[in-house]
């Protein structure tokens, strides 16, 4: 008799226990201004330094992004990213990978990345992630060759990716004027045209920062 009571007893309060509602911060049901988990973009960095990190800064200030992993041959860079993050997010969940090929094999979660490796990674990067599924912001320049930016643009078109790369001036009220201008005829007829990539001062890549 004993033990039918108890077991009486048990089941009652198992019973009361799931009646009872549940008491869950308000940030994991997108209260009180904040962003539920579940709609969340997930963000991961590759290559992340100098222009990166105040990129880096930004994002991971917004609402509805989490920063979720560093991707960076640098170790001692993986290594102060994964220190931010994680003091910013509270956690220590941002994961380190040293290489892109294992980063983008095995985080199938990761929604965007973001990537300011050294400028002749930028459009490899950019192709490996959105074949991976993952949509793209690049910091200048998106490719170092006509071929390369070619590649980008099939990339984002055949996995249906969105592909940003930090090219703002294209925005500034003089750029927009003078690209303007020459869609227009107003500069007549455009037989040549020049391009440079940073240094500004020459079409070279620099290599004195690197090994």
């Amino acid at each position: 008799m004993s033990k039918q009571m108890s077991r009486r007893r048990f089941l009652a309060g198992a019973a009361a226990a799931v009646a009872a509602p549940m008491i869950l911060p308000s940030r994991v049901l997108g209260r009180a201004g904040t962003v539920a988990p579940s709609e969340r973009i997930t963000v991961a960095g590759i290559g992340i330094h100098g222009r990166g990190f105040g990129d880096l800064r930004w994002i991971i200030e917004q609402p509805d992004v989490q920063v979720l992993g560093i991707c960076d041959i640098w170790r001692q860079q993986r290594e102060k990213v994964k220190e931010f993050v994680d003091n910013r997010n509270g956690n220590t969940d941002c994961a380190m990978y040293r290489d892109i090929r294992e980063f983008v094999a095995e985080r199938k979660d990761i929604d965007a990345v973001l990537i300011a490796t050294g400028d002749h990674w930028h459009a490899q990067a950019s192709v490996r992630a959105m074949e991976a599924g993952m949509d793209v912001y690049t910091e200048k320049p998106s490719s170092m060759t006509i071929a390369e930016g070619r590649a980008v643009v099939e990339a984002a078109r055949r996995y249906g990716r969105v592909y940003q790369t930090g090219t703002q001036r294209l925005s500034e009220a003089n750029h927009v004027f003078c690209i303007e201008m020459a869609r227009t005829g107003k500069l007549g007829k455009i037989s040549t045209a020049y391009a440079h990539i940073a240094p500004w001062d020459a079409a070279k890549m620099r290599h004195d920062w690197l090994p």
